[in-house]
């Protein structure tokens, strides 16, 4: 066998280590082309933008358990209710970029608010980074104070314009999604009632038992429990089709035809600046996390609908609503109380 001649040798000694490199990186997988990244190494906190007992609420502490099993830190949920949503956002946005703090937020306060208050405080584009949105809510309710004598939606717009000034309904705040299709149930059917803001679903759902406010839209999830027990009356199912829980109670559209509410979705952002392998990684955990048949399971019985769209897609989504909403909001005319 002839000798191998000395730049031949010096060729082969540069191509073995490019040789070894790339078979490792062959059998590594999708992970070898993703940097190094140790998050977390400590807790995280999960700023939820509405208040407890609100649906936002309920699902980020679903996720955030199962989200904790999964990175193996406390995951902390701090309720920062306030403007419709928009001032967790605000908490949120001033906090470092780096995967420690991160907001919980349902749709109104990243697609609807910075139309409805003239100083939102954030640019939902350029100061928050979309990461997954987890979930979106199914049938909403409306339910009515059991002292009120209307029985059905049409008894209930009836008597308050025969009445006009006299009924309330209440929200979580202006710009909220039942803010919004309590508008527009008002301008399709001539329902009179005056908007009062509050700062948490379960406010709401307080003073209506108590008869201080007259109605009010909410998620299923929040208002179900309190129909059962006879404290409200649902008046009208807020969508296109019946609960099978309520199998009794008509759809608006029943007696609003043409009314198509809005529904929102709930999901996770992280303040702008962050890196994007940490956004990755984030978003695996937080996909793991909602991935297992138990969290589906929870998901599924607080009456939403599971979506695990990950960041690409929902911020296509995010850009997608804030421009449709704003045109509704100026159509509406709505501004923040």
């Amino acid at each position: 066998m002839s000798p191998i001649p000395n730049r031949t040798r010096r060729r082969l000694a540069r191509l073995v280590p490019a040789c070894a490199a790339l078979a490792l990186a062959a059998t590594a997988g999708p992970l070898a082309a993703q940097p190094a990244d140790d998050w977390p190494t400590r807790p995280v906190k999960l700023i939820v933008s509405y208040g407890a007992g609100n649906v936002a609420d309920v699902l980020a502490r679903i996720v955030a358990q199962k989200l904790s099993e999964q990175i193996r830190q406390p995951v902390v949920v701090e309720n920062r209710p306030g403007q419709g949503g928009s001032l967790g956002a605000q908490v949120a946005v001033k906090a470092p970029a780096d995967g420690y703090t991160l907001l919980f937020s349902a749709m109104a306060a990243i697609a609807i608010n910075p139309h409805v208050y003239a100083r939102v405080g954030y640019d939902p584009i350029a100061d928050l980074v979309p990461i997954t949105a987890i979930a979106q809510t199914g049938s909403g309710i409306m339910y009515v104070t059991p002292e009120l004598k209307a029985n059905t939606l049409a008894e209930l717009i009836a008597a308050s314009r025969a009445a006009p000034g006299t009924m309330n309904y209440g929200t979580a705040g202006s710009g909220t999604v039942p803010h919004l299709n309590m508008e527009l149930l008002k301008g399709m059917s001539g329902l009179d009632a005056t908007h009062i803001p509050y700062k948490a679903a379960s406010a709401v759902l307080t003073d209506v038992v108590g008869g201080r406010i007259q109605m009010a839209q909410e998620s299923s999830a929040v208002v179900l429990p309190q129909v059962k027990a006879g404290k409200v009356r649902a008046i009208a199912i807020v969508g296109t089709e019946r609960m099978p829980e309520l199998k009794d109670v008509p759809a608006i559209t029943e007696t609003v035809p043409g009314y198509d509410p809005v529904r929102p979705w709930m999901g996770v952002f992280a303040p702008a600046g962050i890196a994007p392998a940490r956004v990755a990684r984030i978003h695996a955990a937080v996909s793991a996390a909602i991935g297992t048949p138990d969290v589906r399971d929870r998901i599924a019985a607080a009456d939403l609908h599971l979506l695990d769209l990950g960041p690409a897609e929902f911020a296509r989504t995010v850009k997608r609503d804030l421009d449709r909403y704003g045109g509704m909001v100026r159509t509406l005319k709505l501004q923040a109380d």
